[in-house]
């Protein structure tokens, strides 16, 4: 149970799984705490759920056990959703290919990117930018800020300050 492949491509994060039961979801960024998550599961069955917590996104996507078993638990049974139209798997397949296809050309042209995480030690809100654009801003203990970064497949490392 892992993720596939992620990307976050026009304020949407795609990510496919290795799971046997949910293949793809897209989370739609709307710069708010809560979010719109469809899932796609086995067959193309195919779901939105409104209003679900930036966290149990994280929770969900980044989970140590079946994605299926963290949907369920952070997702299905919390959170309204809408069934929509089965989802075509080449489709969803083809999609995938062209998009790691695209990230292999540009990830040399990548290394002028500058994200940027500021925080407020007090009362811990923070701030992810890219190049000067906000992505995402929360709340430290409410939303994982290394959660964060891994569901966003950003590099990062850890350095402690103190001396």
């Amino acid at each position: 149970m892992s993720i596939i492949y992620n990307r976050y491509l026009n304020n949407i994060d795609h990510t496919w799984y290795d799971s046997s039961n949910v293949l793809y979801s897209e989370c739609f960024d709307n710069n708010t705490l809560n979010k719109n998550v469809k899932l796609v599961f086995k067959g193309g069955r195919t779901y939105l759920y409104k209003d679900v917590s930036a966290d149990d996104y994280l929770q969900f996507k980044m989970t140590n056990e079946s994605h299926g078993s963290a949907a369920n638990k952070y997702i299905i049974k919390k959170y309204e959703c809408v069934r929509l139209s089965d989802t075509d798997m080449e489709s969803l397949e083809k999609f995938k290919e062209e998009t790691i296809e695209e990230d292999n050309k540009i990830d040399d042209s990548m290394s002028n990117i500058a994200y940027c995480l500021e925080i407020n030690d007090e009362n811990g809100e923070f701030q992810l930018s890219l190049n000067n654009r906000l992505l995402f801003s929360g709340i430290e203990g409410q939303v994982s800020i290394i959660n964060l970064l891994k569901s966003l497949n950003i590099k990062y490392s850890i350095k402690d300050l103190q001396k």
